[in-house]
């Protein structure tokens, strides 16, 4: 049937991806394997109870090791006698009709099918021949096999292919047509489909080596390290935002840049690992070293109210644990978390053992809902680091200048040391018993201010004192002073206050507005309740425990403790408390007054207010340090330092000299500041200086720890490579060195997942006894030590899949072929199956000439429908709102798409992305309705069509046919046959007519999506290749790789 006359019954799956089964089963007359055949049935039904758990084992028996079945038991009896069944305990039972005897117990979950048993009697009539584990045993690279049909087989993958293939009689399929292998391997290689062009000139280029062309160039593209990166960045769980309470933002996008340069730029995989998970232990890393070690803070984190910091420490380590585990290993390690691993040679305390790795690490356990939780590096780009260091040298030549003028200065002091005096502090009163007048009166909750008199209520001085009383936030506050009071050097503010005993407050606070419009000036005392401006800083200073209650107490704070600096004009202040009933007195500012005319000119004076001062002091400390010294023991250094400083920034005639060449350091101080405040930065790993001590938890509760445990390995594999530093490093070290049997084979059955669907090793994620046993196992072996051989050279890797007979077959499938293998395990047909998620999206894009093929850089907020951040979102979170992009971003990559954790792209979702909460390395496929509406009624969907729709009409010819030919080309990468045409060309007449006497449905289908649209386009006209170029894009042949 043609692709088109199924036109709206959209994304229909083949059988085969859908009902995916094991492939062909043992045959009578073949070796019953104990890894492939009894080894998974021992698993899935034995192992719960005689298995790798001690606390779980029953009767002393386990069969994950060899000696124990094959050992005399308590009873006398032995679970397996090779050769015997009759005196096998092991068939006895599982072949007993007694209910007290069956194993597995009758009462037990799971029990035995007919044809397990059949393999259990034939393994111990053979000899009941044991093998380790097979992914535990550190892989040698087997003898390529010989075959007969030279003819067919490319490369070495296909001769292993080929011989299995005879061996179940049956035969490869022929060749892809041209046009269906560039648009596989163009999808497969770079996530795009091929342009029209690049289709007729491999079609074209009747060349030996046309193929091999075609696959270098996609190899060189960037577009190969953006899809390449997509996959890792979901084992990477890699989201925009941490992932719990608040779900705010997070700045790591540049590991996501760092990830695609890694994969264009061919880093080998063993590198590739070791800067991920170790790079900031490297000697003298480099900033994309650190860069890369954002891998491991990609886990999701919290900074919830009454959550536990060392639970969550505990939450973070396990999981990277996890997450080293699945991505390398190919094991469930979190299921040694709470006890020994119920099915794998992993221990509890193991496991603890590599929880160590990552317990000692820097970060917080609460990310504070910053954008950048520490620890974190900026990025700068060479520009930026050309640029910085443009104004750096500006700003080094303007000093010099200013040192010159130092010998221009002629000063003598008019005071002599000896002469030097303190001069009095005075005390400015700004509100005593009355509200301050020519301000504007401000409070909460209410802007009347409440003076009481003795004697029944508490005064300090004059007669009256201010009272405020409430259950939260409350504060009597002024602005716009008519006489605002100018900052001078060793200000000091003070007020006292009366804390109610019976109705005790929680903070007190005072606030200090300037005439910068800013109230950025705090100083609290008590508890951390008032929330303005950012704890630990000049916007909101801890100065201690609340004053004593019941009694009046002064409290002070120096201008410069809260960041105010000579010359700052303050125009208001405000009185804050959280709760309770507070009286307020006397409040005001301790002041040494202004110096301009009777102070600052003598050097001597100045200093003495500095050695007052000291602990307020906003002098440079080496200026301090030196002003500590006596005149008379000085250095010439100090004293040219003190001096210089004094002429520069005190002295009233003197700094006039320096005023200009001073604006234009601190211009150009300033364009710098702010040019490195706006170079991102990301979230980089860093250890401790000293390792904190790891200790088994008792079921992996944070609170209960048993056992201290050191950094180490678990025992099945090899330890850690000589030499190695016991760290992060050194794990990664270990987790590529060549012994290691599983990061290899791990890590090539997930690409060629990427390329089959399905993985050698179909169980991805687990490579441990629950694992499935390979389809392929000495192809699996072969391909992992190859991959180490050629030095983990990733693009050689690809290469040699892509190259490969079993890759290039048409997935054409007969019934007959498709119901001896459906899933095709066996390999004899090519692979198709649906697009992933943003494939679909890019391709739309791609198609229409929407696409901006801008590399890295920012997230980008894409269409999505309304209010869905809301819904999930605290009010105070920065993700509660969406904010849609607008202009080339939103067209980017969907790889770029902002991944909010707690709600991920709704587009990206319905297509079976992963939430990236958790390492994801195998997606799901299905197949829903909901699918097909998305992609007939996505406004991105709909816009790609309609912009698909001015490129057909614009570059497809003058004819209906022509035109449905390039729209069909475009989309499918094939030409239609006469019939196709037909059914598109009355499809496009029958939507023209209809839009012709419908109009306005017309101009309403026109202005769905942002890009504009070609005015010069009849709208009836491009309504109706809208319609039509919506059915392209939605036919399977377009978001299914053949």
């Amino acid at each position: 049937m043609s692709p088109v006359m199924r036109m709206f019954c959209f994304i229909s799956l083949p059988l085969s991806l859908v009902l995916l089964t094991d492939a062909a089963p043992v045959r009578a007359e073949d070796e019953v394997l104990f890894n492939r055949d009894i080894r998974p049935i021992l698993s899935d039904t034995c192992f719960a109870c005689h298995g790798p758990s001690e606390k779980d084992r029953e009767a002393g028996l386990r069969f994950d090791l060899q000696e124990s079945p094959f050992s005399e038991l308590d009873s006398g009896m032995r679970a397996i006698v090779p050769g015997n069944i009759d005196e096998s305990e092991l068939y006895q039972r599982i072949t007993s009709d007694d209910e007290s005897l069956i194993m597995p117990p009758a009462d037990f979950n799971k029990h035995l099918k007919p044809e397990q048993i059949e393999l259990f009697k034939r393994w111990i009539e053979q000899g009941a021949k044991w093998q380790d584990h097979w992914s535990f045993i550190t892989p040698t690279k087997p003898e390529v096999p010989e075959n007969v049909k030279e003819g067919w087989t490319k490369n070495e993958i296909d001769r292993f292919i080929l011989r299995r293939l005879e061996k179940e009689g049956l035969t490869p399929t022929p060749e892809a047509d041209k046009e269906t292998l560039i648009r596989r391997v163009t999808f497969d290689l770079t996530g795009l489909p091929p342009t029209p062009a690049e289709v007729d000139d491999f079609l074209a280029d009747e060349s030996p080596n046309a193929y091999e062309k075609v696959v270098d160039r996609l190899l060189s593209s960037p577009h190969f390290g953006e899809h390449m990166g997509r996959f890792w960045l979901d084992a990477a769980r890699y989201g925009d935002t941490h992932g719990l309470h608040l779900d705010n933002q997070r700045s790591i996008w540049p590991y996501r840049d760092w990830v695609i340069d890694a994969f264009n730029n061919n880093m080998p995989f063993d590198q590739f690992t070791i800067e991920q998970i170790g790079g900031d232990l490297l000697p003298d890393p480099t900033l994309s070293q650190k860069i890369a070690t954002g891998f491991q803070r990609c886990n999701v984190t919290t900074s919830e109210g009454g959550s536990i910091n060392e639970e969550y420490l505990v939450r973070y380590a396990v999981d990277r644990v996890e997450t080293m585990g699945t991505v390398w290993l190919g094991l469930t390690l979190g299921c040694a978390v709470c006890h020994e691993h119920k099915y794998d040679p992993i221990t509890q305390q193991e496991f603890y053992q590599l929880f160590a790795f990552y317990n000692s690490l820097t970060e917080k356990a609460m990310d504070g809902n910053a954008l950048l939780p520490p620890p974190v590096v900026k990025v700068p780009t060479e520009q930026d680091k050309i640029r910085l260091e443009e104004l750096s040298q500006l700003i080094a030549k303007l000093n010099q200048d200013k040192q010159k003028l130092y010998s221009d200065v002629s000063y003598t002091d008019p005071t002599p040391d000896a002469e030097a005096q303190l001069p009095e502090q005075k005390e400015v009163v700004v509100v005593e018993d009355e509200a301050p007048t020519d301000v504007t009166l401000l409070g909460a909750p209410e802007k009347e201010w409440h003076f009481v008199e003795g004697p029944d209520h508490p005064v300090f001085s004059g007669k009256k004192s201010l009272l405020r009383e409430g259950t939260a936030l409350s504060q009597q506050y002024y602005e716009a002073d008519k006489s605002p009071i100018t900052i001078q050097q060793g200000d000091q503010f003070f007020f006292y206050v009366y804390l109610d005993a019976e109705n005790p407050t929680e903070e007190i606070m005072l606030q200090v507005h300037t005439t910068k419009n800013t109230w950025h000036h705090r100083a609290f005392w008590g508890a951390n309740k008032i929330d303005f401006g950012q704890v630990g800083t000049t916007q909101r200073l801890h100065m201690g425990d609340l004053p004593k209650m019941g009694e009046w107490v002064r409290l002070d704070v120096t201008a410069a403790q809260i960041g105010l600096v000579p010359g700052d004009v303050v125009d208001g202040l405000a009185m804050s408390q959280y709760g309770g009933k507070v009286y307020w007195d006397k409040l005001g500012m301790l002041t040494f007054g202004n110096f301009k005319q009777d102070g600052y000119e003598s050097q001597h004076i100045w200093e003495q207010v500095e050695l007052k001062l000291q602990d307020g002091s906003t002098l440079p400390q080496e200026v301090l340090a030196a002003i500590k010294v006596s005149p008379a023991e000085r250095t010439p250094e100090q004293s040219a330092t003190v001096q210089h400083y004094y002429l520069e920034n005190v002295n009233p005639a003197a700094r006039q000299k320096f005023a200009a060449i001073k604006a234009d350091i601190e211009a150009k101080a300033k364009e710098r500041t702010d040019y490195e405040n706006n170079i991102p930065s990301t979230l980089v790993m860093e250890d401790m200086a000293e390792p904190r001590e790891a200790f088994m938890l008792i079921r992996g509760e944070y609170d209960k720890p048993s056992e201290k445990v050191e950094r180490g390995v678990p025992t099945v594999f090899p330890p850690l490579p000589e030499g190695a530093p016991v760290n992060r490093l050194g794990l990664a070290k270990w987790l590529v060195d060549p012994k290691n049997p599983l990061t290899a084979r791990v890590t090539v059955n997930r690409y060629w997942q990427q390329y089959f669907g399905t993985g050698l090793v179909k169980t991805t994620e687990d490579f441990g006894s629950q694992g499935e046993w390979p389809s392929h196992p000495e192809l699996l072996d072969w391909l992992a030590v190859h991959f180490i051989d050629s030095g983990w050279d990733i693009k050689a890797f690809h290469k040699l899949i892509v190259m490969s007979a079993t890759y290039r077959q048409s997935s054409h499938v007969t019934p007959e072929l498709h119901k001896r293998d459906p899933a095709n395990r066996l390999l004899a047909r090519g692979p198709r199956f649906r697009l992933d998620a943003e494939m679909i999206r890019d391709n739309a894009l791609q198609i229409s000439g929407l696409m901006n093929e801008q590399i890295g850089g920012p997230s980008v907020k894409p269409y999505q429908p309304a209010g869905l951040w809301k819904v999930v979102a605290y009010t105070s979170s920065n993700t509660a709102n969406f904010t849609k992009d607008g202009g080339p971003a939103l067209y980017r990559r969907s790889m770029y798409t902002f991944w909010k954790r707690t709600s991920p792209p709704p587009s990206m979702t319905t297509f079976d992305a992963p939430s990236r909460e958790t390492c994801t390395v195998k997606r799901e496929r299905t197949n829903t309705p909901l699918q097909a509406l998305n992609l007939l009624n996505d406004i991105q969907f709909v816009e790609a069509a309609r912009k698909f729709a001015e490129r057909v009409i614009k570059e497809g010819g003058d004819t209906t046919a022509d035109r449905v030919i390039f729209g069909y080309r475009w989309s499918t990468s094939h030409f239609p046959d006469e019939q196709e045409i037909s059914i598109l060309s009355e499809l496009y007449e029958m939507n023209l007519q209809e839009f012709k006497n419908d109009p306005t449905s017309a101009e309403q289908l026109l202005t769905v999506g942002d890009s504009p649209r070609d005015e010069t386009i009849d709208p009836a006209e491009l309504a109706a290749w809208t319609m039509v170029a919506n059915t392209l894009l939605n036919l399977d042949e377009t978001i299914v790789k053949e």
